[in-house]
C-alpha cells in the first residue's frame, strides 16, 4: 500500500544523464546494433570507461543526444 506522500509526490522522476547500452535500449527501442551504428557515425554522442590497457569497458550513452537524434528524424528531410 501506498503512503500519502508517494501518491501525491508532485516530484518528477529524475531523468539520467548517461545510459548504459542496455538501458538505452529499453528506454528508447533502438536496438543494440542501431546504437553502435550511431555512435560509430557521430550522430549521438557516448563514451567508454575503462582501465589503461584494457580493450573493454563500460558504454554510456548521452540521454539528451539520443532523444535530439531521435526528435531530428521526426522532422521532414529536405
Amino acid at each position: 500500500m501506498k503512503t500519502p506522500t508517494q501518491v501525491n509526490d508532485p516530484t518528477p522522476p529524475l531523468k539520467p544523464e548517461w545510459l548504459r547500452i542496455p538501458q538505452a535500449t529499453q528506454v528508447f527501442g533502438i536496438g543494440r546494433s542501431k546504437l553502435y551504428e550511431l555512435i560509430a557515425e557521430g550522430k549521438i554522442k557516448s563514451v567508454s570507461l575503462r582501465k589503461r590497457g584494457q580493450t573493454s569497458g563500460t558504454r554510456l550513452i548521452s540521454y539528451d543526444s539520443l532523444a535530439d537524434y531521435i526528435e531530428s528524424q521526426l522532422k521532414p528531410q529536405m
